[in-house]
């Protein structure tokens, strides 16, 4: 730490690897704080300060809506997630969770989720829980800041994928992506074989943009797949009726009402 902090300019790759080990042993609250020193002592490295920002807390919390709760996705959660990739129908849904996946890479994979910045893996990923209990994944991939692009994917388990549950944890998901994430659109990808899925996100306000022939190499079939390219716009999702009024009636934690600036290009000088 007196190295860094001692530096006329601190190297941000130490500055960052040493906050991600800091996070790891004492917690997000814990590395925000220390971070939020270093930057005080260095108030005009714009670097840093972005940094700061993407080590707050608010990226590691939980959030609650209605009935679920978002949780990020970690090392704790191994057994649950091992148990989405061995439930092939369910997984297959999902398209990021592949087949040939081995216990060993799902744990190495979930260290690595805990521990990186959003901007550096571009992805976010959280189990939804009902109470105490794990009932689906939800998450952002190829997340574009310049952009402001991100594909949604979400999957709630057979038994629990009611109506309620589902639209709590679509407008818990969205809420974060346009104001925390400030993104202007969300996309989605979903086999052309699955046409109730893509009816059931046309009723949460996106669009159909149109079909991705022979898009995606099925490994267990051995066989090209067609995808239904869905979007929905940040202007489209504040002026949904039916989101909207779900999002009012529906309590949550105040978070994910609070629109953020987030930058085109973050982290561009930091190790990614």
């Amino acid at each position: 730490m007196n190295a860094l902090v001692d530096s006329v300019s601190p190297d941000l790759r130490a500055v960052s690897a040493w906050v991600s080990r800091l996070r790891q042993s004492e917690g997000a609250e814990a590395a925000h704080l220390a971070l939020q020193a270093l930057c005080q002592r260095y108030p005009a490295n714009a670097s840093l300060a972005e940094l700061s920002q993407w080590n707050d807390p608010l990226w590691w919390q939980p959030f609650r809506f209605g009935g679920i709760r978002l949780e990020r996705r970690g090392p704790e959660h191994f057994d649950f997630v091992w148990s989405v990739v061995q439930n092939r129908e369910f997984a297959r849904r999902l398209k990021q969770v592949p087949a040939e996946l081995t216990a060993s890479e799902l744990m190495d994979t979930l260290n690595q989720d805990v521990v990186s910045l959003i901007p550096e893996r571009q992805t976010i990923q959280w189990i939804v829980f009902r109470e105490d209990v794990p009932i689906g994944l939800s998450m952002f991939v190829n997340i574009n800041f310049k952009n402001r692009t991100a594909e949604q994917i979400m999957g709630v388990l057979p038994g629990f994928d009611v109506s309620f549950l589902v639209g709590d944890a679509y407008c818990a998901s969205l809420l974060f992506a346009f104001n925390c994430l400030g993104l202007n659109k969300v996309q989605g990808l979903i086999y052309a074989s699955n046409e109730s899925i893509a009816l059931q996100q046309e009723r949460l306000g996106f669009r159909r943009e149109g079909i991705l022939r022979q898009a995606i190499w099925d490994i267990e079939f051995e066989q090209y797949k067609d995808l239904v390219q869905i979007a929905l716009l940040r202007e489209e999702f504040v002026t949904n009726r039916v989101l909207q009024r779900h999002i009012r009636r529906q309590a949550h934690d105040a978070v994910l009402d609070i629109a953020r600036s987030v930058s085109r290009a973050p982290l561009s000088q930091a190790p990614g």
